[in-house]
């Protein structure tokens, strides 16, 4: 099935589905013209990847020029079947998100300025 999403001028977001060494989908998060938010539709085929997080783990610490200012400075996500990241750097307190076995089924945190915390809820097997 061909797809097109259009033409805009900014582009916020953008999202993956990938399994299995395969990209299952993709979907974008555009702005608009008049500055509202557009979700496209998820683009994707019939397969269904048999993936899914199990933990997350990172770095909290201190913001450049600030040591009261603290922010997540570093996340990682595990999968049952790979490691995706380390995205961001790796400096500070580490931590991680669970190591009994089960998947991540949602997150919670906080934010202000950056993100400052995540935690994530599980379902345990």
């Amino acid at each position: 099935m061909e797809w097109d999403d259009g033409v805009f001028p900014a582009i916020r977001e953008l999202h993956l589905n990938f399994g299995d060494s395969v990209i299952h989908a993709i979907f974008v998060l555009y702005q608009s013209r008049d500055r509202n938010l557009v979700w496209s539709q998820k683009h994707s085929g019939a397969g269904v990847s048999k993936e899914f997080l199990v933990c997350i783990a990172g770095f909290y610490g201190s913001v450049k020029g600030s040591d009261s200012f603290k922010a997540l400075r570093s996340i990682t996500f595990y999968t049952n079947k790979a490691k995706y990241g380390p995205y961001g750097v790796e400096i500070g307190h580490a931590f991680t998100s669970s190591v009994a076995p089960g998947k991540v089924v949602g997150f919670h945190g906080r934010s202000g300025v950056y993100l400052d915390a995540i935690g994530v809820h599980m379902e345990y097997y």
